[in-house]
């Protein structure tokens, strides 16, 4: 049955190197192992960045640099920002949001994570795209030691986390197992929220 039914998304904000991916996994291991509900990783711009810039890259300039290496990717990363920058002030914040509305599958059977909830610059951004389109929720996560990357992240970050559904707090850990400990309950409770009543958070079709 649930093959059929399309999801909301999750978003999760916050900033740079506070371990977004990390909450991520812990939420898709709560999904999977207490309700028996696929979940996965999604993001609005790394993925779509790197898959054209590859292209431009590989095709039209016919240089042998793949995006998707961790070491030619910080090379690349001042042309990956400066891209995504572009792209984003030519459309208004939404070219990388219809890229992932143009897969027909988003949210199809399992619940979607989007690690990289970044922007309000725009009317119709990804925050107004998360909540108000897909009728999603917003995890905003802080960690202790971590500060905003700038002052533009940082203005950012103030309306994502007044505007999200939930806020985490945590402290640093020495090791993954520990944090995993610390963050049972609270995504368990996250994910309850989000499943009960799981019709208010599906929608059957496309």
């Amino acid at each position: 049955m649930l093959k059929n039914v399309f999801f909301t998304p999750i978003g999760i904000s916050g900033a740079a190197l506070v371990g977004k991916d990390t909450l991520c996994n812990e939420v898709i291991s709560i999904f999977e192992k207490k309700f028996d509900i696929k979940s996965k990783r999604h993001s609005i711009a790394g993925d779509f960045i790197k898959k054209d810039l590859k292209n431009m890259i590989l095709k039209n300039l016919k240089l042998k640099i793949d995006p998707n290496s961790p070491k030619e990717k910080e090379i690349m990363r001042p042309l990956m920002v400066e891209y995504g920058r572009y792209m984003r002030k030519k459309t208004k914040g939404r070219y990388f949001i219809e890229k992932l509305n143009e897969n027909k599958q988003f949210g199809k059977g399992y619940v979607p994570i989007i690690t990289d909830i970044r922007y309000t610059e725009y009317p119709k951004d990804e925050l107004y795209w998360l909540k108000r389109e897909k009728n999603g929720i917003l995890i905003f996560l802080e960690r202790k030691g971590i500060k905003d990357a700038n002052e533009f992240e940082k203005k950012n970050n103030i309306i994502l986390k007044n505007n999200a559904d939930f806020h985490i707090n945590v402290p640093n850990f020495k090791n993954i197992s520990e944090y995993s400990v610390y963050m049972k309950d609270i995504v368990l409770n996250i994910v309850e929220s989000y499943t009960l009543p799981l019709t208010n958070r599906t929608s059957f079709g496309s």
